[in-house]
């Protein structure tokens, strides 16, 4: 499944809380063409998440804004909740198992 939106904003704040990159190097990192990425970051810079920081005519970096390090901060503990969402049924459902086999074992000892 392709990653959403949402995942591909939550990759580039990734990128970025370490420190601020070129587009360049966001785009070889993140396997995303310049184009697309461009427009997320645009997006991201609308939204005050991201801050984009012009040192001369040829170099620009992408840095992320405190409130970009509070919504990426928010987004992966959201992620971390959803896998952990989705991991939980599998963990009842061993348990249930182990109940059966535990009760049928003892049932089995005793006849």
């Amino acid at each position: 499944m392709p990653p959403s939106k949402l995942d591909k904003y939550l990759n580039i704040l990734e990128v970025l809380v370490a420190r601020p990159q070129k587009t360049d190097y966001l785009s070889r990192r993140l396997h995303m063409d310049e184009p697309v990425l461009k427009r997320h970051l645009a997006f991201l810079v609308s939204n005050g998440v991201v801050e984009k920081r012009r040192f001369s005519d040829k170099l620009t970096l992408y840095a992320v804004s405190e409130r970009g390090v509070a919504v990426f901060k928010t987004l992966r503990a959201l992620k971390y909740l959803e896998k952990l969402r989705d991991t939980l049924p599998a963990v009842e459902e061993a348990r249930e198992i182990a109940a059966v086999l535990s009760k049928r074992s003892k049932e089995l000892k005793e006849a």
